[in-house]
């Protein structure tokens, strides 16, 4: 539909459509992206949108000066491609049942509109309504255009959406008082981005320095555990030399990110330190040299990469502040002090002792701050990992398991590792639809954790969709080798076994350093026995019946399925268990 022809009524529901819009994740956090749209949009309802050209749109929204040339300044189509993508990401998640939904076609920056169809009475049986929609898999909306194709039934897809937030909201909605559970802004740490410095010698050249200066801003606020001050406040900073100390002090911050960004030819080096503010050090630096064969590729590639360095689970800031906290006083621990020794504590080595000192920390922080999200995600994840990986004397029964994730959600809808826990939940009591669902949006919320990303792939890959599991975990290694570790390795080395690369399944797998947990040795064993490796198989299988004495070919079987395997895998991989000659030595 054009905009010429809307009516006050659909002009009014296009505005509140773009306030959404607006106040979502995807723009929430990127005022260049949230002016470029409110213009375009705005002007196009006032008439003026067959005059959206790219040299009005660099100098009312960009802020180009008169020369501006579109030829050797591409800002605007830059913006334009990234725009799309936000809106895409919008319409596929969030707005994915939105009565409005606004394009930005390519070749134009006109955008376009679309309405759903207008439902004038509700379906008769509601009830079968609600069951389908809580029983089959979230709509996918690849095309606006099915809205008049299914018009005929339209009534009953706007009661499947309906049906749908109802089921969402009443499952993981926590009672009233829980929803107070927002952290504090001094319980987290803070961080200042400083505008790249442009090296290239071009000021024309400062769009590229700050188009990244902004992308990682936008990607360290979707972290939860972190605070990033916004745009207006660093950029004040621009061209102007700091004393990051000094900084530190008056922006209240702990952490100051700087680098700069040097283009010549085809060739890109950015490079990137973070810096604490309390002692100066340089806590983590990097260097990127690329190709500027893609650019948009290249820049997402590294944006998402230094973000998950930093603001990722196990990155540069959360290992700095759990080591400040091992230093502080019994006087001295707060919550979020205690939640960070516990994360410490069980990411190398996950023993039942180290499992139960996680737990205390975590059950301390809960008593002096009740309310407080992290510890209580933190507490769901470890009721999860507890159960499955037997570290857990006394286990959580996996009912309250998937209450307890609901609450972790509900205390912070917008944690991403929050959403992890949940789907973790639903994954391990068979309840994959909801498990896809969390799933999506913790990586949609954090696409540059490498953590949550690892831990997700593996279970997505032994679900059965493995072309996307083993494309996450590898992502998620390239992210954060630290933060992927062991989730990495089992995905990579199951998919490998299944495919039938039993040679480099070994190689895997023998980097995995996890080794000394009960699993590995579960899943490596018929690694070597397609590899004719019976020896070492045999060492496996005794290092096993230590952990598990009463170990027996219905443990392999029972581990399998219980990660959701499909049977026609697991008989794959008991081929290799009984090649492997260790349930001959059971006998």
């Amino acid at each position: 539909m054009s905009f010429d022809s809307l009516s006050p009524s659909h002009r009014k529901a296009v505005r509140e459509e773009l306030d959404r819009l607006l106040e979502s994740e995807q723009f929430q956090q990127a005022r260049r992206r949230q002016r470029f749209l409110e213009y375009i949009v705005t002007e196009t309802l006032d008439g003026r949108g067959d005059r959206l050209k790219g040299y009005t749109i660099a100098r009312e929204v960009f802020d180009r000066p008169e020369e501006f040339d579109p030829n050797t300044d591409p800002i605007v189509r830059m913006e334009a491609a990234r725009l799309r993508d936000r809106l895409r990401e919008y319409y596929e998640g969030d707005g994915r049942d939105d009565p409005v939904r606004i394009e930005l076609p390519k070749g134009t920056y006109t955008p376009q509109i679309a309405f759903a169809p207008v439902v004038d009475r509700p379906p008769k049986d509601r009830n079968r309504a609600v069951a389908e929609v809580t029983n089959r898999e979230p709509l996918q909306l690849r095309s606006w255009g099915q809205w008049r194709i299914v018009a005929s039934v339209a009534a009953l897809v706007t009661l499947l959406a309906a049906a749908a937030v109802w089921f969402a909201a009443s499952e993981l909605r926590p009672p009233e008082k829980l929803l107070e559970g927002e952290p504090s802004l001094s319980d987290v740490p803070a961080v200042a981005v400083l505008p790249f410095i442009n090296l290239s010698g071009d000021p024309k050249q400062d769009y590229f320095s700050d188009g990244i200066t902004e992308d990682i801003l936008t990607e360290l606020s979707r972290a939860r555990d972190l605070r990033v001050l916004a745009r207006n406040t660093t950029f004040q900073y621009k061209g102007k030399a700091v004393n990051v100390r000094e900084l530190g002090r008056e922006l209240a911050v702990r952490y100051v990110l700087e680098g700069s960004i040097r283009r010549s030819d085809d060739r890109l080096r950015v490079t990137a330190q973070l810096i604490d503010t309390k002692t100066g050090t340089h806590i983590w630096a990097d260097r990127y040299d690329r190709d500027m064969a893609d650019v948009s590729f290249v820049q997402d590639e590294i944006v998402s990469q230094i973000a998950a360095k930093i603001a990722g689970s196990y990155g540069a800031i959360e290992l700095n502040e759990a080591k400040a906290s091992s230093r502080k006083s019994a006087d001295q621990i707060q919550a979020y002090d205690l939640v960070l020794r516990a994360r410490e504590i069980m990411q190398w080595d996950w023993t039942s002792d180290n499992f139960r000192a996680a737990r205390e920390a975590l059950s301390r922080a809960i008593s002096l701050d009740p309310s407080n999200a992290q510890a209580r995600r933190e507490l769901a994840w470890l009721a999860v990992i507890g159960w499955i990986f037997e570290l857990d004397e006394t286990p959580v029964p996996p009912e309250e398991i998937k209450t307890q994730a609901a609450k972790a959600v509900g205390l912070d809808p917008f944690d991403a590792r929050a959403r992890m826990v949940a789907a973790s939940a639903y994954f391990f009591t068979k309840q994959l639809e909801h498990f896809a669902r969390e799933a999506n949006r913790a990586l949609t919320l954090a696409p540059f954790d490498a953590e949550i990303m690892a831990t997700l792939a593996c279970m997505i890959s032994a679900a059965g969709d493995r072309e996307r599991g083993v494309a996450l975990a590898e992502k998620a290694n390239v992210l954060n080798a630290d933060a992927a570790i062991g989730w990495y390795h089992s995905t990579v080395y199951t998919a490998d076994y299944l495919k039938g690369d039993y040679q480099h399944a070994l190689e895997v797998a023998r980097q995995n350093q996890d080794a000394e947990i009960f699993y590995s040795y579960l899943e490596i064993i018929p690694i070597f026995g397609q590899l004719g490796l019976k020896r070492e198989a045999l060492d496996a299988w005794k290092k096993l019946q230590v952990q598990l004495p009463d170990v027996s070919a219905k443990t392999f079987e029972d581990w399998w399925r219980l990660w959701n395997l499909p049977e026609a895998d697991i008989a794959k991989l008991m081929d290799g268990v009984r090649k492997s000659g260790v349930l001959v030595a059971e006998g």
